[in-house]
Order: C-alpha cells, then sequence, then structure tokens
C-alpha cells in the first residue's frame, strides 16, 4: 500500500479519529480581524506636497548651450578603421606602423576619415583586385 494514497475504509465504517470543528479564524464565512484594515493617516508634517502637474511644472530639456560638450567616443576609436583600410589598400601594418596609426587615429574624424579616403583611393589605382561574384 502506496503512503502518498492510504486505502480508505469498507464501506460503512467510520475513520477512527475525528476532526474538530474549525476555529472562527480559519471559517471563511466569519470575519475574524478586525473591521477598519485603514492604516492611520500620516502625520501633517510627512505628507509629501503633491497635486495635478502642469505644464509649466515639468522640467524642460536643456538648451543646446547648456548641455555637457566634450568628446562622444575615445580619441582612438578609428584606430580599427584605419588598420581596414591599410589591409584592403594592401598594406600590412607592422609593428613599426602601429605609433603611426596610432597618431593618425587620435586626430579629428574629418581628417581620419580623410587619410581613410586617400589610402582607398590608392589601393585602387595602384594595382586590380578580383571581385567576388
Amino acid at each position: 500500500m502506496p503512503l502518498d494514497r492510504p486505502t480508505p475504509p469498507p464501506y460503512g465504517a467510520g475513520p477512527e479519529y475525528t476532526l474538530a470543528p474549525p476555529r472562527a479564524e480559519d471559517r471563511l464565512d466569519t470575519l475574524a480581524l478586525p473591521l477598519d484594515l485603514r492604516l492611520p493617516p500620516p502625520r501633517p508634517e510627512d505628507r509629501v506636497p503633491g497635486g495635478p502637474w502642469r505644464a509649466d511644472d515639468r522640467p524642460l530639456p536643456p538648451r543646446p548651450e547648456e548641455r555637457l560638450q566634450g568628446p562622444v567616443a575615445l580619441p582612438g576609436h578609428r584606430r580599427p578603421d584605419l588598420r581596414a583600410a591599410l589591409t584592403a589598400a594592401g598594406i600590412t601594418p607592422e609593428a613599426d606602423d602601429a605609433v603611426a596609426v596610432a597618431e593618425i587615429s587620435g586626430l579629428g574624424d574629418a581628417t581620419v576619415r580623410a587619410v581613410i579616403g586617400w589610402i582607398e583611393a590608392a589601393g585602387r589605382s595602384s594595382w586590380a583586385r578580383p571581385h567576388a561574384v
């Protein structure tokens, strides 16, 4: 006989035990709790002043002249682009070239874009490469 499913007693035989009637706290049809379940109101000094929002109460975004000015990206974020342009042009950057690439990538974005454009133009005009189909 499994322990999780005991065999019921034979028909007509009552169990050996008798359950006690449920307590008033355990019954669903009676309310053994206090009738007023609300918390007391907060003290006046603890209240947060509030009310409906007005259009002039909301904070406005900063004006362009008040916004923080500064670099958005790191200075060497163009270094992988320079290495890729050199490799695509057929120039394998060596250890000595790393210093030059780092110096060029530290220049402004417009300057780095121009240098990459020059490298790509020189690579296109120097030798013909087969194109993948």
